[in-house]
């Protein structure tokens, strides 16, 4: 494979991943509910609502949308752990600029892919199917998602309990990690550019010069 198919490849796993995040900007299926004693679905649930309410409000504009989704997202997601934890090993041997800068970058380039979403919603609805503790800190909660004219599509969100609240860490769609993918992407840069030369990437992804 030649350097810039592994480039067109690696661009495609980081889209294809980013853009699970944006899976919530669907509105949850009738009859759908969260179990009242698993925190975790109940806040899968809320978060589902609150963009439902965004999404039907026709007093709204697509600015006043993606901006208000960016606060929901912002809120119930540690974009910061998420960034640090998809950086890796990188992370350690950053520096506090290089750290700062790369997780505003990071965070810029997931909403960005939300931006995008936005104006590809189908009317996706989502009902969730189980929930399943992983350690003493972190929960999955199992989703379908059903595409109208599509086959549905399983998708885990990995809630985290941080500081006496609930995150969103990760979502693993059709059983794969945005984490985990964006991680071997990060790596493939990082390894062979250095962690400059990642931060060049993502700069040049969102429009951006140094």
């Amino acid at each position: 494979m030649t350097p810039s198919e592994c480039g067109r490849r690696g661009r495609r796993r980081f889209l294809a991943a980013s853009a699970a995040a944006a899976l919530l900007l669907v509105r949850p299926r009738p009859g759908s509910s969260a179990s009242a004693a698993a925190p975790a679905a109940r806040f899968i649930d809320s978060l589902g609502q609150k963009v439902i309410a965004i999404l039907r409000d026709e007093r709204l504009d697509r600015q006043a949308r993606l901006d208000r989704l960016t606060r929901i997202f912002d809120e119930a997601t540690d974009l910061s752990l998420v960034a640090r934890l998809v950086l890796g090993r990188y992370w350690r041997e950053a520096s506090e600029p290089q750290r700062k800068e790369y997780v505003a970058l990071f965070r810029a380039l997931v909403l960005k892919t939300m931006a995008e979403r936005l104006d590809s919603y189908g009317g996706e609805t989502y009902e969730i199917v189980g929930t399943q503790a992983v350690d003493d800190r972190d929960t999955i909660v199992s989703t379908r998602i059903a595409r109208p004219g599509g086959t549905p599509i399983a998708v885990d969100w990995r809630i985290r309990e941080q500081s006496g609240r609930l995150v969103l860490i990760d979502i693993v769609a059709e059983g794969v990690s945005m984490v985990v993918t964006q991680r071997s992407e990060v790596t493939e840069i990082a390894g062979r550019a250095g962690l400059d030369g990642l931060l060049e990437e993502m700069r040049r992804r969102l429009g951006r010069s140094a």
